[in-house]
């Protein structure tokens, strides 16, 4: 090796060096001014995104506060239903004790109405069958009054069956002869 040989190897060393190390460095800072241009982007974009997250933020809290208050009505209204399904299940209470104690009494009442229509009948017919005469201490009975009671034998008034049943027989004979 000459020395000729070794300047040059020297030179194309330095040259060669020197064009990379110019080309690389201009590569790298176009790429650092990419990604810094690229930083700022996404800076931007982020803060962006900060502040829409923010408005979200807000907008949740007036939302929540707005649920609350729904939730408050919601509640008094229930409340208020509550309330008036038991005033409404008491005064059904209510009125069906009062509907029985009147079933009751209107049991009570067509009882006692029975009781005097089936001794009104008895009185009409003990008052048919009275004795106007002296010798009523007849041992054959009583005898009747009048004359269309004559032919009639004396068994005691009717039961209010008996009549029920009379008066079926008679609207049946009535239909039958229509």
């Amino acid at each position: 090796m000459d020395w000729q040989t070794i300047i040059m190897q020297l030179c194309g060393l330095l040259a060669g060096g020197g064009i990379g190390w110019l080309t690389k460095s201009g590569r790298v800072k176009s790429r650092s001014d990419a990604y810094k241009v690229m930083a700022e982007g996404y800076e931007y974009r982020i803060a962006a995104l900060h502040e829409t997250v923010e408005k979200l933020n807000d907008a949740e809290k007036g939302h929540a506060v707005r649920i609350g208050e729904l939730n408050k009505v919601i509640d008094d209204r229930t409340d208020r239903n509550r309330e008036l399904s038991d005033r409404l299940y008491r005064s059904e209470t209510e009125i069906n004790r009062v509907q029985d104690l009147l079933n009751e009494a209107n049991a009570r009442i067509i009882r006692l109405t029975e009781e005097r229509d089936e001794e009104s009948r008895q009185k009409e017919y003990y008052r048919m069958w009275r004795c106007e005469r002296s010798d009523c201490g007849d041992p054959r009975g009583r005898m009747p009054p009048n004359a269309s009671l004559a032919t009639l034998v004396y068994t005691g008034p009717p039961r209010r069956s008996e009549i029920a049943s009379g008066l079926q027989i008679e609207l049946l004979k009535t239909e039958e002869t229509k």
